[in-house]
């Protein structure tokens, strides 16, 4: 009996996640970076959010910024890390929790940004895609934008995602002619791209 209970107990523990550091977040670059106080950036997997870019802004990009801010600001980030700690930008790549809120489920259940899935940091992207789809289907935030309708959709599929960036296009988008072919996926509507984990091109706004 006790050798059973010591199992179960082991499988609960490595079922947890695993909180690597804690800092304080002294500032909020955007919806999906923050920065800590040890002047680290971190980037939240899996998710990506409108950007506050210099010129015009996407749109949602204010609000989820504002949201984004009010809840981490000053508060104890607790970090959990996936295969990968660190992105090309250098920034440090983590699963990120402020008291008992794990960000991610709140920014995605309230439409503040979208599902982004880059292998192998895959962890909870079950969880994020099922909350998603829940968010889309109620319109709430980003989802309430309507895409901007495209009178040149005539090929068999519409939409071409790109396996690395994990970003979708319309089909007559330049980006996709620059593509290799070994990368392109294809679907059929925007929905079914959004589903399997792809953010719209910020070039032809599929």
């Amino acid at each position: 009996m006790k050798k059973v209970l010591f199992i179960l107990m082991l499988i609960t523990l490595l079922s947890l996640p695993i909180i690597a550091q804690t800092y304080q977040a002294s500032k909020v670059i955007d919806c999906d970076t923050i920065e800590l106080s040890n002047e680290e950036w971190i980037r939240y997997i899996g998710i990506n959010a409108p950007e506050l870019r210099n010129g015009i802004p996407d749109p949602y990009s204010q609000e989820a910024f504002e949201a984004n801010r009010n809840l981490v600001i000053g508060k104890e980030a607790y970090l959990e890390f996936d295969v990968q700690e660190r992105e090309r930008y250098d920034r440090m790549l983590a699963y990120t929790y402020f008291d008992d809120l794990f960000i991610y489920t709140w920014l995605v259940e309230n439409g503040y940004t979208q599902i982004m899935t880059i292998p192998p940091n895959v962890t909870y992207q079950d969880l994020l895609l099922e909350l998603q789809t829940k968010t889309r289907e109620e319109n709430r935030g980003i989802w309430e934008i309507e895409p901007v309708e495209n009178k040149k959709e005539d090929s068999e599929f519409p939409y071409v995602g790109n396996k690395n960036s994990k970003k979708f296009h319309h089909y007559y988008c330049g980006s996709v002619d620059d593509m290799k072919e070994k990368n392109k996926v294809f679907f059929l509507s925007r929905e079914d791209a959004v589903e399997a984990g792809y953010v719209p091109c910020k070039r032809c706004h599929p």
